[in-house]
């Protein structure tokens, strides 16, 4: 039909019609005129876990990767973040190298600003160095070229954790700490 639906999960928190929901980091506001489910009846609520889909009293476009909060309980903007990750790339993690960043559905490019702690994986001590070896943990700043919606990993893990790929493999995984920062 003509209505524009928004499909995602819920994560945390319950969604009910006539919320006010934040979409970020776009910043835009709607009220959720319904919320739409597959195979089942119009629920007036969903909660943790469920995928649905949502239409609002003014047709929005939202891009892939947006989170919707309620207005109080909105995550994170920023493009710079600390992180807390685990490298398995075969080269060092190094100040400067460039990568994807998957932060949810988002996938962005990413810098790696600074490398403020290398920890052995072993003994968990300190190394020296600004290198982070293969299966090594590290505490760096990434800056990411667009705008991300997170949360710091101890308060919601679904939006406050990441990965880091050359864009076919897997090179690292990691947990959003902005207290760090």
């Amino acid at each position: 039909d003509d209505r524009r639906i928004l499909a995602g999960r819920i994560a945390s928190g319950r969604l009910k019609v006539g919320d006010r929901i934040l979409f970020s980091p776009s910043n835009k506001t709607e009220r959720v005129r319904s919320i739409e489910a597959w195979n089942a009846d119009l629920p007036h609520e969903a909660e943790p876990g469920q995928s649905i889909g949502i239409t609002t009293d003014e047709q929005l476009f939202i891009e892939r990767g947006e989170i919707a909060s309620h207005e109080e309980d909105a995550p994170i903007e920023t493009n710079v973040f600390h992180g807390r990750l685990f490298w398995l790339g075969r080269m060092p993690l190094k100040a400067g190298a460039q990568y994807r960043l998957k932060l949810a559905t988002r996938d962005l490019p990413v810098t790696v600003q600074r490398i403020e702690r290398v920890i052995d994986a072993d003994s968990l001590s300190m190394l020296d160095g600004q290198e982070v070896p293969r299966h090594g943990i590290g505490e760096a700043i990434l800056r990411t070229r667009g705008m991300l919606a997170l949360d710091e990993a101890a308060r919601l893990a679904r939006t406050g954790r990441f990965a880091l790929s050359d864009g076919q493999n897997i090179l690292a995984g990691g947990l959003i700490d902005m207290h760090g920062y």
